[in-house]
């Protein structure tokens, strides 16, 4: 591709993923704030719901509750093949996402270490994702790494 069509797809990807926090929230300060929110790469607030908050402090010990990041971000990745996505962050928010909401981990918090990170999903679970986690997880678009 021409460098004038690649900065244009970017320039496009880049308007598209405005939604997307301009520095994600530890879950330890979400607590404590009021209202609980976060700010956009496009300067919006955007604020999270009381209960998925609630839900996720009940969830998450307290000792790793300063590790997990909000918005929890779900990338579409185009160079991975339909309907396939990467959730970008830490091993306590992929486990986080993979045992609570998709459901394919029956180990307990206790056993984070020893689990090995799993980051991709597909579409049918970030769907599930987002309709348990509506304000605290986004979705954001890229073309991969091949893309830079």
């Amino acid at each position: 591709m021409s460098r004038v069509f690649d900065k244009m797809i970017q320039r496009e990807i880049d308007a598209a993923n405005d939604h997307l926090p301009k520095e994600t929230v530890a879950l330890c300060d979400v607590i404590r704030t009021k209202p609980p929110h976060y700010v956009t790469r496009g300067g919006e607030v955007s604020v999270f719901r009381a209960e998925e908050i609630e839900m996720l402090s009940k969830e998450v010990p307290v000792e790793l509750q300063c590790e997990v990041r909000l918005p929890i971000v779900v990338l579409r990745r185009t160079d991975l093949g339909p309907g396939i996505f990467t959730v970008a962050g830490c091993r306590a928010e992929l486990f986080l996402v993979q045992r609570v909401i998709v459901g394919h981990v029956d180990l307990g918090w206790d056993k984070l270490n020893h689990w090995k990170p799993v980051d991709t999903i597909y579409r049918r679970n970030v769907q599930t994702l987002r309709r348990r986690l509506p304000s605290t997880t986004c979705l954001g678009f890229t073309l991969g790494p091949e893309a830079d």
